[in-house]
């Protein structure tokens, strides 16, 4: 059974123009994808298609939370997630293969899956360093970094650097 099924369309039926489809991105479909099982999210994904007689322009818009854990305190926070991708999708023979530009599909192809073109836009849109809040840190944890966190600024500078930088002032 396809999981992810939903997330397929039927391009051959849709007729020239603009067409709207609204997805939601949860913890099944983040289950399907081995880098973000147990994902607990609440994405909605807006996908426009226009169609046109040589191509296809598909803009995907996600937005959404996910629960996520915070990189300085440990703690799990409502993470807002938010993106944009643009697609371009032509017909042609397999061997022409996929540019950086389009999305090639075979002329027999009935279907455009979408499900690794959204998780895409999540993946690409996910902050590589997940911290709350300035302040809305764990106040437990808090306590336990500033007791272990050295600030630079006190810490005496060695005098051989002093001298390379009258160097470069020169």
């Amino acid at each position: 059974m396809d999981k992810l099924k939903e997330y397929k369309v039927a391009f051959r039926g849709l007729s020239e123009g603009k067409h709207n489809f609204e997805y939601m991105l949860d913890n099944r479909f983040f289950d399907c994808f081995e880098a973000t099982r147990g994902t607990e999210a609440n994405i909605k994904a807006l996908v426009e298609i226009i169609k046109t007689s040589l191509l296809m322009e598909v803009k995907v818009n996600i937005e959404g939370t996910v629960k996520a854990t915070c990189d300085r305190c440990l703690g799990v926070f409502d993470l807002m997630v938010r993106g944009r991708m643009n697609l371009y999708v032509k017909q042609a023979e397999r061997d022409s293969g996929n540019d950086d530009d389009y999305i090639v599909i075979a002329s027999d192809d009935d279907y455009l899956d979408l499900s690794s073109y959204l998780y895409e836009t999540y993946m690409l849109n996910y902050p590589i360093r997940v911290v709350h809040e300035e302040g809305e840190c764990e106040a437990e944890m808090k306590e336990v970094l500033d007791k272990y966190i050295v600030e630079e600024d006190n810490k005496p500078t060695d005098p051989r650097w002093e001298e390379l930088k009258k160097l470069i002032n020169n």
